[in-house]
């Protein structure tokens, strides 16, 4: 049964193929309840939102969830007519609304190469295509070659460092570091069971 005092108190604000699955594997082989991409057959980013507008709390249908790894859902529907598109780890003034709320939550901006990123999200299944036929929060639809990508990518990264950059609650983390393991240790001020690559890119080993 979940403890419903129980809220995230780690969330990922980074994007996807930057090692997400990565995160959640270690989060769960470390004792910690973590929800990545779908919760309860239905889209985590969806389900913050819902929280958000429905109750005043972004985290309102996660309880007894200690961690998110990926609040992002992009997908197309028969044909391409339906689209769905929710990308709150991308939404600044969520963020913010989430740091008022949850002071003592931690974020993890989690980043390797946003060149590596954009390729291995142009490789991911239909990502991109994905991504061209929807509207995401500082891409509009019908962008997403690689090099709008790798932009998009890169001013998120620069927008997270400049507003979080004083706040001890947030981690800037390059999962390629070879110290990346300790350094999410020493931050969550806990062992980490374990670390690694997950998740890879079967088109490209070195993906995470």
């Amino acid at each position: 049964m979940n403890d419903k005092s129980v809220k995230p108190s780690i969330i990922v604000i980074g994007f996807p193929k930057s090692g997400t699955t990565t995160l959640q594997k270690a989060f769960e082989n470390s004792g910690m309840r973590s929800v990545h991409w779908r919760w309860n057959k239905k889209s985590v980013g969806k389900l913050i939102y819902d929280g958000w507008y429905d109750e005043g709390d972004p985290f309102f249908h996660f309880d007894g969830i200690d961690a998110i790894t990926q609040m992002d859902y992009c997908k197309i529907r028969l044909f391409g007519l339906v689209h769905h598109s929710y990308w709150p780890n991308l939404d600044i003034a969520l963020l913010l609304a989430i740091r008022k709320m949850y002071p003592e939550c931690k974020f993890i901006l989690n980043y390797r190469p946003p060149a590596k990123t954009a390729n291995s999200i142009s490789r991911w299944s239909n990502f991109q295509k994905r991504l061209i036929r929807t509207d995401c929060i500082g891409l509009p639809k019908n962008r997403g070659n690689l090099e709008e990508v790798e932009r998009w990518i890169v001013t998120h990264i620069d927008a997270v460092r400049q507003v979080f950059r004083d706040d001890s609650n947030f981690l800037d983390l390059d999962i390629t570091s070879e110290t990346a393991g300790e350094e999410l240790e020493s931050f969550l001020g806990r062992e980490i069971g374990w670390w690694g690559v997950a998740n890879k890119n079967v088109k490209r080993v070195a993906d995470s």
